[in-house]
């Protein structure tokens, strides 16, 4: 059986050839701004995974570099252990890694007895950051709040004091923290912050004698 061979008039009038003429004349039309669109999603494609694997890396090198700070830390060499944590906060401030040497700085500068103004900026470089380390930043807000406590800012204190007890994780030290943020507030004679803390601290699961610390603190 022969097979029937469409014209030129029918092939254009088949609606299927006529997409298909359509669209091959989109292409050729448009064809050089498709392939700059191309070009561009190539150049982003390749900019998101070689950025990836830029950031890999950088994480990497300071995860190195903080382990040597803490080597020396641990071994009680702080000056060497500062100079390592500064290389890393100043080399690598975007990691994980730079942000948390800032703590480590803050503890050096305290131990080695420098100005609490710089042990100051060093912790609230490091807690204000978005670095999820709750154990580390309720250290941190401890040390500041007691900072402050001694400097007679007792506002500022007490906030601080609050901010440890709600991201420290053992119960009883969220307890403890909280008493210490509410006598504060006590002090600098603000009943709304003091009762703020008060609700908080209601909110935790305590036992009968760790409930009647919050009452007393209460009625104060």
């Amino acid at each position: 059986m022969s097979q029937k061979h469409m014209s030129k008039k029918e092939l254009n009038e088949d609606p299927f050839f006529e997409e298909v003429a359509h669209i091959v004349g989109f292409f050729r039309k448009h064809q050089r701004l498709l392939w700059t669109i191309l070009i561009v999603l190539a150049l982003i494609l390749s900019g998101f995974f070689g950025g990836k694997a830029y950031l890999k890396k950088q994480n990497d090198n300071a995860s190195g570099n903080f382990g040597i700070a803490m080597d020396y830390y641990g071994k009680n060499q702080l000056i060497e252990a500062e100079d390592q944590f500064l290389l890393v906060a100043e080399q690598y401030k975007r990691s994980d890694w730079g942000i948390r040497s800032y703590y480590y700085l803050g503890l050096i500068s305290r131990e080695l007895m420098r100005s609490e103004e710089e042990t100051l900026d060093y912790l609230e470089t490091f807690v204000n950051s978005d670095l999820k380390d709750p154990a580390l930043k309720a250290s941190a807000y401890q040390l500041i709040g007691t900072y402050y406590y001694r400097n007679g800012d007792m506002i500022s204190a007490g906030n601080n004091y609050f901010q440890a007890a709600k991201k420290t994780l053992a119960t009883s030290e969220k307890l403890n923290l909280g008493i210490r943020s509410g006598e504060a507030f006590i002090e600098a004679g603000d009943a709304k912050k003091l009762d703020s803390v008060i609700k908080y601290l209601k909110t935790l699961e305590l036992n009968k004698t760790e409930k009647t610390r919050i009452e007393a603190l209460a009625i104060r």
